[in-house]
């Protein structure tokens, strides 16, 4: 018996219900098969063009890998404007100057130890370390704190310890200052004249 013979042999109300079911059937499965797959191509796309960008940036940096190496280069072959062993007393004029200039009065001086004095931060700078007492008033030691960072080296406060004089108009303490200064390109082994002597038999 075939489906249509089938469906003509219900009478009318058997029918509505079958219609009515089948209906609910093909909803369902819609529902749960198909509607949540709609967005899928949709996110797919939005997929494929963020790796479509992150792709390009990649490629633009691989292309300045030339850039890089050129500026790294350049930055070997500087060298350093201080020598290793004048480090130290650049930095003390350096400060001095500045707190000569800013008001700030200088009571003592203490280089950095010889394990700590000098330690590689990077590829390219050394640091040198330097720990001073002052005297001072606030806005001094404001513009001494802010002027200390200009020049050729790279100066930061690393410590500060700061306390209010008896007089509670001043302060005492003391700054420890490192300095970054870059480092010498290293001298190329001497190369060996005429190569190794043969010893006749």
């Amino acid at each position: 018996m075939s489906s249509l013979a089938f469906f003509d042999n219900l009478r009318p109300g058997e029918r509505r219900f079958l219609v009515i079911v089948l209906t609910v059937v093909f909803i369902v499965l819609n529902a749960v098969l198909v509607w949540p797959r709609l967005d899928d191509w949709k996110t797919v796309q939005q997929e494929i063009e963020q790796l479509r960008r992150q792709r390009a940036e990649y490629l633009e940096e691989i292309n300045r890998t030339a850039r890089y190496e050129r500026q790294i280069r350049e930055l070997e072959g500087q060298g350093s404007a201080v020598l290793p062993e004048a480090r130290a007393l650049d930095l003390l004029r350096t400060v001095q100057e500045k707190a000569r200039l800013s008001g700030v009065v200088i009571t003592q001086t203490r280089t950095a130890t010889s394990a700590s004095a000098t330690s590689r931060t990077n590829a390219f700078f050394d640091e040198q370390a330097l720990t001073v007492g002052i005297t001072t008033g606030p806005k001094e030691l404001i513009e001494f704190l802010y002027s200390i960072g200009t020049g050729e080296s790279m100066i930061r406060v690393r410590d500060m310890d700061l306390r209010p004089t008896r007089q509670r108009y001043q302060l005492d303490g003391n700054l420890t200052f490192i300095a970054s200064y870059q480092k010498a390109k290293p001298n190329p082994p001497p190369s060996a004249a005429g190569g190794a002597s043969r010893v006749s038999p």
